[in-house]
């Protein structure tokens, strides 16, 4: 039922037959109802295909979360660091995998991270007892100073978790480390990603992808 407000040469308010009045910024507006209620539509092929493509990216990124702030923070504002993280590797991370009819992360094109640094060099991860050991290689310049660390990412392939450092050793070390005992099991495969990020500023560098390992026995 309608209103009118003010008197007759008021606003009207409410459902008049089928139309709705309301008002919005100090006007009055009709809008007329939708005769039908919309049906729920079955996707088409390209929309059930994107929509996969979507899901695979988002479970990947899941255990990432608080990287990706630091991450993809800054690369596309304003941009959410998961909505810039999820952009991107939609476009270079996700495969067709055609033996298994499914979509599927290729994990040396994933990256955490992007941004203005100069990225680690040459870098390699291994297994050394109970962590696993980052090496790489500076690349020079004025914009790898003493204030530039690393950010380190281990990922367990099936699972989806990761173990993770933020503001690690100094890049000028050209080493660093995750414990990883506690957190994986022998025989885990993982794949492993650096970046450089600045302290002082928050810049960050693109990651790297550093390898893939199969985790052996620990130390006891």
């Amino acid at each position: 039922m309608g209103k009118l407000m003010d008197g007759i040469h008021g606003h009207v308010q409410g459902q008049v037959g089928g139309v709705v009045f309301y008002t919005a910024n100090g006007q009055n507006i009709a809008r007329s109802l939708p005769r039908t209620p919309r049906k729920k539509r079955k996707p088409t092929a390209l929309q059930a295909l994107q929509r996969e493509r979507f899901k695979v990216v988002q479970e990947w990124l899941r255990p990432l979360l608080r990287v990706l702030k630091v991450g993809f923070g800054k690369y596309a504002p304003p941009q959410t660091g998961h909505n810039a993280a999820m952009s991107y590797n939609l476009t270079h991370a996700v495969v067709y995998n055609e033996e298994e009819s499914r979509y599927e992360i290729n994990p040396a094109a994933f990256a955490f991270s992007g941004g203005p640094l100069p990225a680690p060099m040459e870098a390699t991860a291994i297994q050394d007892g109970n962590q696993v050991q980052f090496l790489w290689k500076n690349p020079g310049g004025r914009d790898i100073r003493y204030t530039t660390r690393t950010i380190l990412v281990l990922y367990k392939l099936g699972g989806n978790f990761c173990q993770y450092k933020t503001y690690g050793h100094t890049a000028g070390r050209g080493e660093d480390f995750l414990n990883v005992k506690g957190y994986y099991l022998p025989g885990d495969t993982c794949h492993a990603y650096m970046a450089f990020i600045d302290e002082e500023t928050g810049a960050v560098s693109d990651s790297v992808y550093a390898g893939r390992i199969v985790l052996g026995n620990f130390e006891s």
